[in-house]
């Protein structure tokens, strides 16, 4: 069954590497922008280093022990790529390629002109503005249906909920749930987005600043 699965293995890290190496595990994520363009966007939870997770189910990486090639040695790159980012904190490598992380950043968007977390090489949910129209799009990482499907079958998912705060106009998005939240202000609202596995519809919200 193995012989069988392994190009099944192959083929999967090379179509995660073409959208990057890191997918969410399980997590809590949340924006918030406002009418003058102020965003923050929070990240917490546990996410895979899918290269390392895969190089362990086939044998390629040694668990446990030190040296070239090793999984304590291919820990301390991955803790070395995420700890470079100053918008990241709390790293924990648990075991099997997954890791905890909290990462936060905020700021004026009409400066930025987009956000990504958790980088642009590796686009997991990103925040973008348009001068010229000033719209807003914020959307998630969108990936082939076959992709998900290897993902899946070798062992790997995403589940988690993304919450959006605004008092801007909204003009289109796919949130589960829509509410008022008055404590950030009288035209406030919620728009919750539950994910239960990566089969999800991708996350997606259009604002206007205008």
């Amino acid at each position: 069954m193995f012989r069988r699965l392994r190009p099944l293995l192959v083929l999967l890290i090379a179509t995660v590497a073409l959208t990057g190496c890191y997918l969410p595990a399980r997590f809590d994520a949340e924006i918030e922008l406002d009418r003058r363009g102020y965003y923050k966007l929070i990240f917490a939870g546990y996410m895979i280093d899918t290269r390392l997770f895969m190089g362990l189910k086939d044998g390629k990486i040694k668990r446990g022990i030190s040296g070239e090639g090793s999984e304590l040695e291919e820990v301390k790159k991955l803790e070395t790529d995420i700890t470079r980012d100053p918008n990241a904190s709390d790293f924990g490598y648990i075991k099997d390629g997954y890791f905890k992380l909290n990462w936060k950043r905020e700021g004026d968007l009409l400066q930025a002109k987009s956000v990504t977390f958790l980088r642009r090489n590796e686009h997991i949910l990103g925040i973008a503005y348009n001068k010229e129209t000033r719209i807003v799009n914020i959307l998630g990482r969108s990936l082939p249906s076959e992709q998900k499907d290897r993902i899946v079958q070798a062992g790997m998912n995403s589940s988690g909920e993304l919450r959006i705060i605004t008092d801007t106009r909204v003009i289109s998005h796919n949130a589960n749930e829509v509410k008022d939240f008055p404590a950030r202000g009288p035209r406030t609202k919620v728009y919750i987005y539950r994910i239960p596995n990566l089969y999800r519809a991708t996350p997606q919200m259009q604002i206007s600043l205008r």
